[in-house]
């Protein structure tokens, strides 16, 4: 065992050399980049959707969209592309890089970090935080971004509430305009059909009753008057006072023309009866008057008698004429009535929908108007930031101390890794090598048992010159190694960014 420990240690300090080389390249790779790398500031900005100050049951707002959804679509336009060169101009964030415009984009979307975190029965929050090489540029950016933010916001939600009212009056509006000539229209259909609404139907009826009462009053009353008329002539012939002026065929177209006047406020124009009575009258008055009576009697008023005869006729045939004015003028008026009547049935349907249409516009134009009532008062909640909205709650300060790079880690970090390739190179060295080099090595290589050991006897200047070489190339080692990378680091590119470039070449 004390002879394996010896042989094992004899080996460590024959590859010390480059074991030490491996230790101190990883080593100083990691104190170097820890050294080198530029300080990193965070700055961070806390935002709170806030609920309504005003309750729903008083004051509704109108504007009804989701708190992490509005901030969703703030947080994609905080991000786009021209927003970003706006602020990298503004701040002159990269003025001595001198990236591209695709560059300083893709860096600053790389820099920022949105956060929001919303949940049932939890506060809305969103987390901006940006990292920069400078503190003052880091703090400026998050402030630009909460500025946005809530500019955002307001701008979304008075334009809501705004668009909101500008609809509503447009309905209101319009609904009114629609309810204007809507009744418009009905009052034309019932000026164009007053006579057939269905609020007279019941008088036009029973106006009609009256008429065809006073018809047949009047029917009767000319029947009287033509037989008392035929009754006087009949008198005056026996007397020989007549005139002759009404023969029996005038007396009997007399009759069928007051029973034909009579039968019109009973029967239908086109009615058999009507009919019947109107050819016997023509076939009466086409007949010839001297082929009928035989004989035309003349006489002649030769005294008092006559004249008072005519004047008792005269009366009479004037009384007929006025019943026959106003048979004429009661057939006129209940054809009018007839008219009225048939038409009010569908008067009233066609008025009925008219109105309905006309109460429904008003229903959807009251409605508009309470919605418009409550826009507006969306609109004064919106103005007066009582609504739900977003509030800072923490403000991004200038910070005093780097984020990264944590310069400890990186530096143990290069220690550790030198010291593990180190070992692994020992270990492989070894596990690879097959030389025999002690008795034991030829006892499981050969199977033969040495009977001596003889070791090398090594000149002490040879043994001097190896040790020299030996610390001369340590000293190299431990001398070029930083001083390649400080010149890297000064003359071709900042070791923080070969990192990245390795990593990124390395898929890492």
């Amino acid at each position: 065992m004390t002879n394996d420990i010896q042989f094992y240690w004899t080996l460590i300090k024959k590859r010390m050399p480059v074991m030490m080389v491996i230790f101190v390249l990883c080593a100083g790779i990691g104190v170097g980049l820890a050294m080198t790398m530029p300080p990193r500031y965070q700055a961070n900005a806390a935002m709170l959707v806030e609920g309504a100050q005003l309750p729903d049951t008083l004051i509704e707002s109108t504007v009804q969209s989701e708190a992490a959804l509005a901030l969703q679509g703030i947080q994609l336009r905080l991000l786009t592309r021209a927003n970003l060169i706006d602020i990298a101009t503004k701040y002159r964030l990269f003025r001595a890089e001198g990236l591209s415009p695709d560059e300083i984009v893709e860096t600053m979307r790389g820099n920022t970090t949105i956060k929001i975190t919303s949940g049932r029965d939890k506060a809305t929050i969103m987390n901006i935080t940006y990292e920069a090489g400078n503190p003052q540029a880091a703090a400026n950016v998050v402030n630009e971004f909460v500025t946005l933010v809530l500019e955002a916001d307001a701008d979304r939600r008075t334009t809501s509430s705004g668009q909101t009212l500008a609809f509503f009056e447009l309905q209101v509006e319009r609904l009114a305009q629609i309810l204007a000539e809507r009744r418009a229209d009905i009052v034309a259909f019932k000026e164009e059909n007053n006579d057939a609404l269905p609020d007279g139907l019941n008088f036009r009826l029973s106006r009609q009753s009256q008429l065809q009462e006073r018809l047949n009053f009047a029917a009767r009353d000319r029947t009287s008057l033509i037989e008392q008329r035929n009754r006087l002539v009949a008198v005056g012939d026996a007397n020989g006072v007549g005139n002759g002026r009404m023969t029996p065929l005038e007396a009997e177209i007399a009759r069928l023309e007051t029973e034909l006047r009579s039968k019109l406020g009973i029967f239908e124009a086109d009615s058999p009866t009507i009919k019947f009575l109107q050819a016997q009258l023509e076939r009466l008055k086409s007949t010839d008057p001297i082929t009928a009576s035989g004989t035309t009697v003349e006489t002649e008023d030769d005294n008092g008698a006559g004249t008072l005869f005519e004047l008792q006729i005269a009366e009479i045939d004037s009384q007929i004429d006025a019943l026959d004015e106003e048979t004429k003028r009661i057939n006129e008026e209940l054809e009018t009535l007839n008219d009225a009547i048939e038409r009010t049935p569908r008067v009233a349907i066609k008025l009925d929908g008219m109105e309905r249409e006309y109460e429904a516009t008003q229903s959807e134009y009251q409605e508009a108007v309470r919605d418009r009532s409550t826009a507006r008062q969306g609109v004064d909640v919106e103005s007066a930031a009582k609504g739900e909205r977003v509030v800072l709650i923490e403000n991004a300060d200038v910070p005093s101390e780097p984020s990264s790079p944590n310069r400890v880690l990186i530096a143990g970090g290069g220690l550790f890794m030198g010291s593990a390739i180190a070992g692994v190179f020992f270990v492989l060295t070894e596990l690879l090598n097959s030389a025999i080099r002690r008795p034991i090595d030829l006892t499981k290589g050969l199977g033969v048992q040495p009977l001596a050991v003889i070791p090398y006897m090594e000149e002490a200047s040879v043994r001097r010159r190896r040790r020299i070489l030996k610390i001369a190339f340590l000293i190299f080692v431990i001398v070029s190694i930083p001083f390649g990378l400080w010149s890297i680091h000064t003359h071709y590119l900042p070791l923080d960014l070969v990192l990245e470039m390795v990593l990124e070449k390395a898929g890492l």
